[in-house]
């Protein structure tokens, strides 16, 4: 219906009235039976808005009060600064952009040139709040590849996640709003969408073999769907082709006038608390675009891999995540960027090897780096941040994390590493699965790459063979796509009556996990580098200390990463303050 609301609206004289006057009657009768349904609390009251605006546009019969109940519902939503939540729970997922702020902007467009609807105190509200997030929605998008960082549900919706671009453009929000004047003007806006849309037509897997858009992200891959996906899902994608309303002579379409200019150099790490999180760029080339995150959830009973979609502790534009693909072992459950946990991993029956991963995050806040640990507002503060979060993952077992990015070192960049701290209370004996990002595990002919020695990585300055590392602390994957590994610093730093090493350490058994094909969202298939140990009950808390390292792209001439990789990382003072 909403589609069809929003074209009455936008090109009556395309589909409207060219119909019959028994046809019209019939669209229209369809049309009104949204007023009537109950919807979910979310967006969907959005739905209502698009279909009374059409046919309150050709002057056919509508419902004001019903359009305006759905506008004045989103209000309940909103958190300040431009965000918004998707209902009344924690997510602050893609959703708020494509969808609460997409039909609130063209409301605002809409109305605005149509007198007998004008609602201007709607409008302004509307354009200011898109301005105020728009420079927090530029992190999301990879400033060189155009890449966007794939987070929450209804992902195999693809470039939409780009149709707030679009959006900002066709409501003219720029350079008059000057929350967002510095940054986000139309050629800016432009600049996002035209390298997001790039990156997806390079990838021409995500198409049947119809030529019909597949479910699924990177590839067709029903593992990540959720159980609302069906065939017609993934055309939500054209939600990104806004801007083809604009007309021929818009600014927007003049390369002279309007050029696809890049977003200027992006302040990292930054925090966005509304969001829960803390997006990270990369000083390299190529940028890797991330985000360390902790705080939302989708709790609703049908939604798949929920804690897998909104509860990690980080999510990439190079390396994606992933989702479990079966319920027995690490292959299978494949824990990138998060921690998991077993208490049944020596069962010899064939009933064992269950883990779990956090789905809800309890207590996250954002925090400051100092022994104080104070939450920080909503002033951007943009230096020595990071997160923390509990988790219950049994009753006589709890959890707290904080994760921490990492400034530049003597030979890293910044971006290149973060650190995680787990801190766990158990009163069983439990195995630990402290999983990096995940990586290409294909070699161009789309066979699984074989773990190879160092020495055998290069054929002719062209990554031939997937290369990887363990020590007894560190695993280390590279690929054609990056370079991925996650180290121990320090693992329960305080001897007590546990099985200790002779370091006064925990044992740990670095690993690169094959994962089972089609669990990774970006990959068909992929290796992920883990830190295991196993944690005997106790009553003082065990401390894993982690280095995560993640490097975008790969070059033959580039050995740099391999000395950002071997750099020793320090532990930040104020967490030496907690330790204590």
């Amino acid at each position: 219906m909403v589609p069809i609301g929003f074209a009455i609206a936008l090109i009556p004289d395309k589909i409207w009235y060219p119909l019959s006057n028994a046809a019209k009657r019939n669209v229209e009768t369809w049309l009104l039976q949204i007023n009537e349904c109950v919807c979910a609390d979310n967006n969907w009251h959005l739905f209502r808005v698009l279909v009374n605006l059409g046919l309150a546009r050709v002057g056919a019969q509508h419902s004001l009060d019903a359009m305006h109940d759905g506008l004045d519902k989103a209000e309940e939503w909103y958190l300040g600064d431009g965000w918004y939540s998707d209902g009344v729970r924690a997510q602050r997922d893609y959703y708020v952009t494509f969808a609460i702020h997409y039909y609130c902007l063209i409301y605002a467009q809409i109305t605005s040139t149509i007198p007998e609807l004008r609602d201007s105190e709607r409008a302004e509200r509307y354009r200011t709040r898109a301005a105020q997030i728009a420079p927090d929605i530029l992190h999301y998008f990879d400033p060189d590849t155009g890449a966007c960082i794939p987070f929450g549900r209804s992902l195999t919706y693809r470039f939409a996640c780009a149709a707030f671009w679009g959006a900002m453009v066709f409501a003219e929000v720029g350079s008059n709003h000057p929350e967002s004047a510095n940054t986000v003007s139309t050629a800016v806006a432009k600049g996002v969408w035209l390298r997001h849309l790039k990156w997806w037509f390079q990838r021409p897997e995500i198409f049947n073999g119809d030529g019909t858009l597949s479910i699924g992200w990177a590839y067709p891959n029903l593992m990540m769907a959720e159980s609302y996906n069906s065939p017609g899902s993934p055309y939500w994608a054209l939600k990104a082709f806004l801007p083809l309303a604009l007309p021929q002579g818009h600014p927007f379409w003049s390369n002279d006038d309007t050029p696809a200019a890049p977003p200027p150099k992006l302040p990292s790490p930054h925090p966005v608390p509304h969001a829960y999180s803390i997006f990270i760029h990369s000083r390299r080339s190529p940028s890797h675009t991330y985000v360390l995150t902790s705080g939302q959830a989708a709790t609703f009973a049908s939604m798949r891999h929920s804690g897998e979609k909104y509860s990690k502790l980080s999510y990439s534009a190079t390396f994606g995540f992933s989702v479990p693909v079966g319920a027995y072992g690490l292959e299978q459950i494949v824990p990138d960027c998060t921690l998991a946990l077993s208490d049944d991993v020596d069962v010899k029956d064939g009933n064992g090897c269950h883990w779990r991963v956090r789905r809800v995050a309890k207590d996250a806040k954002l925090i400051r780096g100092s022994p104080s640990l104070e939450p920080i507002g909503h002033g951007k503060e943009r230096l020595q941040v990071g997160m923390v979060a509990t988790w219950d993952a049994w009753k006589d077992v709890d959890v707290k994390t904080w994760i921490i990015p990492m400034p530049a070192g003597e030979a890293s960049f910044e971006g290149d590493w973060h650190l995680r701290v787990h801190r766990i209370v158990t009163g069983r004996t439990i195995w630990t699965c402290d999983g990096g990002f995940s990586v290409s595990g294909v070699k161009s002919d789309g066979s699984r790459r074989r773990l190879v020695a160092w020495d055998d990585v290069l054929d002719e300055g062209v990554l031939s063979s997937q290369s990887s590392e363990t020590t007894s602390s560190s695993a280390l994957v590279r690929s054609i796509d990056g370079t991925t590994g996650i180290r121990a610093i320090r693992w329960s730093p305080k001897p007590t009556e546990a099985a200790l090493d002779a370091t006064g350490q925990l044992p740990v058994e670095a690993r690169i996990i094959n994962c089972a094909p089609d669990s990774n969202i970006m990959f068909p298939k992929s290796l992920l580098p883990t830190l295991n140990t196993e944690l005997s009950p106790r009553a003082e808390p065990y401390w894993l200390i982690s280095g995560v390292f993640a490097v975008a792209g790969h070059s033959a001439d580039d050995r740099s990463w391999r000395r950002a990789w071997e750099e020793e990382l320090p532990i930040p003072d104020w967490l030496r303050q907690v330790l204590k």
